[in-house]
C-alpha cells in the first residue's frame, strides 16, 4: 500500500472513539478552567496543586494530540475532506479555551517564593525543566487586560497582515517566453525553474520573477512594516532589550552559544565563496556566480528507484549504523506509517508527525523515484527515530527547541549520502556532492544574509517606516555581505524579502539562524560518530531522548561537549569544507 494507515488513531470522524474523545476533551478543559479558577487563587498546598495541574494538563494534551493529528493528517492528503477541515477548526477552537487556565497557572508559579518548594512530587521533578520554562514565560506576562488586548489587536494587526501577504504572493504570476511562446506562470513555478538544465530558461525565469514583484511590493512592504513594528512595541512592553533577546529565549538558546555559532559561520564564509566561484567557472563565468545559477545542476544522476528499491536501500544503510534505527524504519514501512506518492488533493513537500499517545509517527512524502526522494524519506525517518527515542517521555518533555529539531533528520541524510558516494560513477558523485553543497550554501550563507537583513530591518524600523527602495537596498547589502565575491553583484535578488514567508510570522522572528544551527549541530555530531564509531551511538540516542529537557547550550553536556566553545562547531564546518574540496578536485 502506498497510503498511510490512520486507523490506529481513529476509525473515522463519525466513530464512537473520535466523538467520545472530542467530548472528553471539551469536558476536561472545562473542568481544568473551573479547577484553576478555584484552586490557584492561593498558594496553600502549592506542591500538590502543581502536581494536580500537571496530571490534568497531560491528560488534555494527550487527547488534543491524538484528535488534532487525526484531522491534520487527513487534511494533508485529502484537501477536499470537509469533515477533516471542520474538525481541525473545531479542535483548534476547543484547544484555545485552555489559554486562561495556563495563564492562571503561570501566574501561580510566579507568585511562589521559589519553584523549589513545589519540586517535591515525582511528577513535578519529572517536569522541572518544563515548569521553569513556564515560570520564565510568566515573568514576561503583562496584566490580564493588556494580554487580552494584545491578543485581540493582533487578529486585525500582525496576523491579518501575514495572511494578506500570503494571499497576494500566492496569487502572484509572471510572464516568461519559452520556445517562442509566452506563458503566465505562478511565482513558485518561475522560482522552480532555477533548477532547470537549460541556462536560458534559468535566466529568463529569474528576470520574469523580478519583473513580477513590483505588482505586490507596496502591499508586502506594508506587511513587513506592520508586523515588525507591532513586535517592537510588544517586546518593549514585556521588558526585552531587543527582538533577538526575545527570539533566543523562545528557542531556549543563550546568547553565548548563539554568538559562538555565528562567529564560526562568519569565519568560514570564504570556503563557500570559493565553492560558488568554482561553480561559476564550471558554468563559463569569469567572476562570481549570477543568482539565477545558484541551483544550476552540475553532473548527472538519472537513476530512478521504485518504492521497494528505496526501502531496501534505506534499510541497508540504517542497518550498518544501528539495529534500532533499522528496526524502526522497518516498522514504519511494514505498519504503513508512510504516505508515499503524490495524488490529487494531497499537499506538496514532506513532513513527519509525532503521534505521541500511540508512540508512533506518520510520514507524508511525495516520492518521485529520484535520489532526492530517497534522502527525503531518510530525513523524515530521522524525525521518526527522534520521536521513537522520546517515546517513554511525558508528552510535555517529548519536544525539541527549533535549533535542534532537525538533528536526527539531517544526520540520516548524511548517512545516506556518505554510503552512496563510493557506489556511483564520477558524474553521479559530482551531482550528489554539488546538490548537497548547494543546499548547505543556502543553509549557511543565504541564512546569514537573511539574519543580516532582518537585524537591519528591526534597527531601522525602530526609527520609522521603511520604503520599498530601502528594503531592497537592505536586502542587496545583506547578500553582498554574506556571499561576498562568490556571487556576481550585478545579478543579486533585491526582492527576497517579498517571497520568504519567514519574515512575516507575528510571533516568531529571526526564523532563519535555527536552520544553520541545526545543520552544524547535526554535522558536528556526525563528525563525532566518524571519530568514535559505535561508542558514539548510545550517547546520540540519550541526547535525542532529552532534547525537551535541556536548554540548547547545555544539551552538549550529555555527549561531553561544550557548545559555547568553537571546537565542536569548527569540526562541523571542517566536514563541509572537506566536501567543497572534494567537489573542486573532482571537477578540476
Amino acid at each position: 500500500m502506498m497510503e498511510w494507515d490512520l486507523t490506529p488513531l481513529y476509525p473515522s470522524f463519525q466513530s464512537e472513539e473520535f466523538q467520545g474523545d472530542l467530548k472528553k476533551l471539551e469536558e476536561k478543559i472545562e473542568d481544568l478552567l473551573k479547577w484553576t479558577e478555584k484552586e490557584l487563587s492561593s498558594t496553600d498546598n502549592a506542591a500538590e496543586k502543581v502536581a494536580e495541574f500537571l496530571r490534568r494538563y497531560i491528560d488534555i494534551e494527550e487527547l488534543f494530540d491524538l484528535l488534532g493529528h487525526y484531522a491534520f493528517l487527513t487534511m494533508s492528503v485529502e484537501a477536499d475532506n470537509e469533515d477533516a477541515a471542520l474538525y481541525a477548526d473545531k479542535i483548534q477552537m476547543i484547544g484555545s479555551r485552555l489559554t486562561p487556565a495556563m495563564v492562571r497557572f503561570e501566574r501561580f508559579l510566579a507568585s511562589l517564593g521559589s519553584l523549589d518548594e513545589v519540586l517535591t512530587t515525582d511528577i513535578a521533578k519529572e517536569h522541572e525543566y518544563w515548569l521553569r520554562k513556564r515560570l520564565e514565560h510568566a515573568r514576561r506576562l503583562l496584566s490580564e487586560k493588556e494580554e487580552g488586548l494584545i491578543a485581540q489587536m493582533k487578529t486585525t494587526g500582525g496576523y491579518a497582515w501575514s495572511r494578506l501577504r500570503g494571499t497576494v504572493t500566492a496569487k502572484l504570476t509572471g510572464t516568461i517566453e519559452i520556445d517562442g511562446e509566452k506563458k503566465e506562470l505562478s511565482i513558485n513555478a518561475l522560482r522552480n525553474m532555477a533548477y532547470d538544465k537549460d541556462p536560458d530558461v534559468r535566466k529568463k525565469a529569474y528576470e520574469a520573477e523580478l519583473a513580477a514583484y513590483p505588482k505586490v511590493e507596496d502591499t508586502v512592504a506594508s506587511a513587513m512594516n506592520s508586523i515588525k513594528g507591532e513586535y517592537l512595541i510588544i517586546i518593549k512592553k514585556r521588558g526585552y532589550n531587543d527582538p533577538l533577546e526575545s527570539t533566543l529565549e523562545y528557542m531556549h538558546l543563550d546568547r553565548d552559544t548563539f554568538e559562538t555559532v555565528m562567529e564560526v559561520i562568519r569565519e568560514n564564509l570564504p570556503a563557500f565563496r570559493k565553492y560558488l566561484r568554482h561553480k561559476a567557472k564550471l558554468l563559463g563565468y569569469e567572476g562570481g556566480l549570477p543568482w539565477y545559477d545558484l541551483f544550476a545542476p552540475i553532473g548527472k544522476f538519472d537513476k530512478t528507484y521504485t518504492i521497494e528499491e528505496a526501502k531496501e536501500f534505506i534499510l541497508s544503510v540504517f542497518k550498518q549504523f544501528d539495529e534500532e534505527l533499522y528496526a524502526l524504519a522497518k516498522r514504519a514501512f511494514e505498519e504503513r506509517w508512510i504516505d508515499y506518492t503524490p495524488r490529487r488533493g494531497k499537499r506538496g513537500g514532506a513532513f513527519c508527525a509525532k503521534v505521541h499517545p500511540l508512540k508512533q509517527s506518520r510520514i507524508m512524502a511525495n516520492f518521485d523515484g529520484s535520489f532526492d526522494g530517497i534522502t527525503t524519506l531518510a530525513h523524515e525517518l530521522g524525525h521518526a527515530f527522534h520521536n521513537y527515542n522520546q517515546r517513554k517521555e511525558s508528552i510535555l518533555n517529548a519536544t525539541s527547541p527549533m535549533p535542534i529539531a532537525e538533528t536526527a533528520s539531517i544526520f540520516n541524510e548524511v548517512l545516506v549520502i556518505e554510503k552512496t558516494l563510493p557506489t556511483v560513477d564520477k558524474d553521479a558523485k559530482v551531482f550528489i556532492l554539488e546538490k548537497d553543497l548547494s543546499g548547505n550554501t543556502q543553509v549557511i550563507v543565504d541564512i546569514m544574509s537573511r539574519f543580516i537583513f532582518e537585524s537591519e530591518v528591526f534597527r531601522r524600523r525602530a526609527e520609522g517606516v521603511l520604503s520599498v527602495p530601502q528594503l531592497k537596498e537592505i536586502m542587496l547589502q545583506a547578500q553582498k555581505e554574506a556571499y561576498g565575491e562568490g556571487l556576481d553583484e550585478n545579478y543579486l535578488h533585491p526582492y527576497m524579502w517579498v517571497i520568504k514567508p519567514h519574515y512575516y510570522s507575528p510571533d516568531l522572528h529571526f526564523y532563519n539562524f535555527p536552520y544553520a544551527f541545526g545543520l552544524l549541530f547535526s554535522r558536528g555530531l556526525y563528525a563525532m560518530y566518524k571519530k568514535e564509531g559505535d561508542d558514539f551511538i548510545p550517547k546520540y540516542k540519550e541526547l535525542l531522548r532529552n532534547t525537551g529537557k535541556y536548554d540548547v547550550g547545555d544539551i552538549g553536556s550529555i555527549i561531553g561537549i561544550d557548545l559555547r566553545e568553537k571546537d565542536f562547531w569548527q569540526a562541523s564546518m571542517d566536514g563541509l569544507k572537506q566536501e567543497i574540496e572534494e567537489f573542486i578536485a573532482l571537477t578540476s
